[in-house]
């Protein structure tokens, strides 16, 4: 099982990187060079790749080995994967040969399989200069470094390629990402969620962009609590950390979900916050990137959605002005997220989360409540997000827009509460539960979103008679829809206050 940590790096620094004296200082000898030529197989149907795995011949020097890796676990660009290799006469693959190492029962089947390798055909190549550095770390462990620069061609589809890998086969995955820091202090670097295998289906296929929602939080039975904690996490890192591509192209659904992920760890900390403190570097940069994708999200749904809710108005110009700020927006975004500060941010937060920077030393204090099962510690967890929200419920004056969006944020937070845990829940009360919470987050959600609006539209006054003509119709639209359904709350609150999922 290898941990890898993949960073994309500016094309016109590769060169500055690889005579980067920290590197050079730490290394165990001298760089080696290789000249990589990677051809990856798989079947017409893409057998291996459905089944989560990669199969590769590298050309390296004049020898042949054969690659077979799993697809992982992943926390966006930290990789977790299972990884076989085996040397080869030639360049024909012989996945039967790597079967027998492979310990999954399933995947060796499909690797054995006669058929599978029947059908194997090249499917893309990466065409790689590669330099590699053993890096001696503080406790006698050591990583690889791994500079790689080429091109990923699949038929007439092409990419660059210009990256780091640290790759750390044991120890404290927190290594990583203090290296990769302390790189980024005098190189740019930016976070890469795929790995090149990704990319060449990707560009085999050519795959739409998608947004990418919240992946099920997979807990087991014989977890700790502070297992669970880094699990749920990960899972988090890894929605907010995937939708940054999306991002950058400015696509509308992709900042949505890169903010749900952020919102999901968020709470996932405010949750923990008596068991688990976060440095303050990593609080400040999650409220600062929280601040960041807040301004453009609140102009695309005025533009996208709350404005087509708003009867007797053909509201053309309005939305036109909406649009145009929401793209300012995202054109500034789009540079915060290539800015160095941001992934120092992403840094801090993964190697604290993966490297379990709240603990003392190499282990829990004693009697610490992360050293319990999952199942029992959640409970207080789940418990204090419940009676937080009824709190906000008791006495809820539903006109008042600050006391509305408090118990928004409550109901949010309970119900991401109950998805984090929903592996070591009873399925017959937890998928109730969370089905009532979403519903009332949907309307506290709306009155929000018309809430957001009336600030928005007030900010466009001063734009040309029409536009501040639409605006001050809008403006009064939402107010008396907002009257209207805050004072029809009461049912979906009801059906949440005093409700318990454990």
């Amino acid at each position: 099982m290898e941990t890898e940590l993949k960073l994309k790096v500016p094309a016109d620094e590769l060169e500055r990187l690889r005579r980067h004296p920290m590197l050079h200082e730490r290394a165990l000898g001298e760089p080696v060079e290789h000249h990589l030529v990677d051809t990856y197989y798989d079947t017409p149907e893409r057998a291996l790749w459905k089944a989560g795995l990669t199969l590769r011949v590298r050309a390296d020097n004049g020898r042949w080995i054969q690659t077979v890796k799993t697809a992982g676990d992943a926390s966006g660009s930290l990789h977790r994967r299972g990884e076989w290799e085996c040397a080869l006469p030639d360049a024909q693959p012989r996945p039967d040969l790597v079967a027998r190492q492979v310990k999954p029962a399933a995947m060796a089947e499909l690797l054995r399989s006669a058929a599978i390798a029947a059908d194997l055909a090249p499917l893309f190549q990466n065409t790689t200069h590669r330099t590699t550095w053993r890096i001696a770390l503080a406790d006698g462990q050591e990583l690889e470094c791994a500079l790689d620069a080429g091109s990923i061609a699949a038929g007439a589809q092409q990419a660059s390629i210009a990256e780091l890998e640290l790759e750390l086969k044991e120890g404290d995955p927190a290594q990583l990402f203090r290296l990769a820091l302390d790189l980024h202090h005098e190189v740019p670097l930016q976070l890469a969620s795929d790995s090149k295998a990704a990319r060449g289906y990707a560009l085999l296929d050519a795959a739409p962009l998608r947004a990418h929602k919240a992946a099920p939080v997979r807990l087991r039975a014989r977890m700790t609590l502070e297992q669970a904690f880094v699990a749920i996490g990960a899972n988090c890192l890894a929605q907010l950390e995937s939708n940054v591509p999306g991002v950058l192209k400015r696509d509308v659904e992709s900042l949505h979900q890169m903010r749900v992920g952020l919102r999901r760890l968020r709470a996932l900390v405010d949750m923990f916050d008596e068991l688990v403190q976060p440095p303050a570097a990593v609080r400040e940069g999650l409220d600062w990137l929280a601040g960041e994708l807040g301004a453009a999200r609140d102009w695309d749904v005025l533009a996208g959605s709350t404005l087509e809710s708003i009867d007797g108005l053909d509201p053309a110009a309005l939305r036109q002005a909406a649009q145009a700020k929401a793209e300012a927006h995202h054109r500034q975004l789009a540079q915060t997220l290539r800015a160095p500060h941001f992934t120092q941010v992403l840094l801090q937060v993964g190697g604290w989360l993966h490297g379990r920077a709240w603990r003392a030393g190499d282990a829990l204090v004693k009697d610490s409540p992360l050293a319990a099962p999952a199942g029992r510690g959640m409970r207080p967890l789940l418990r204090k997000a419940e009676k937080r929200l009824d709190k906000r419920i008791d006495g809820l004056d539903t006109a008042d827009a600050h006391a509305r969006h408090r118990t928004r944020i409550a109901a949010k937070k309970a119900r991401y509460a109950a998805e984090f845990f929903q592996d070591l829940l009873p399925a017959k009360r937890v998928k109730p539960y969370v089905g009532r919470l979403s519903k009332l987050q949907d309307k506290l959600g709306m009155l929000n979103d018309y809430a957001v609006a009336d600030r928005l539209l007030d900010a466009l006054k001063g734009s040309n008679a029409q536009v501040a003509r639409q605006a001050a119709y809008a403006r009064g639209y939402l107010a008396a829809s907002t009257a209207a359904r805050s004072s029809r709350l009461g049912k979906a609150l009801a059906s949440v206050a005093g409700r318990r999922v454990t």
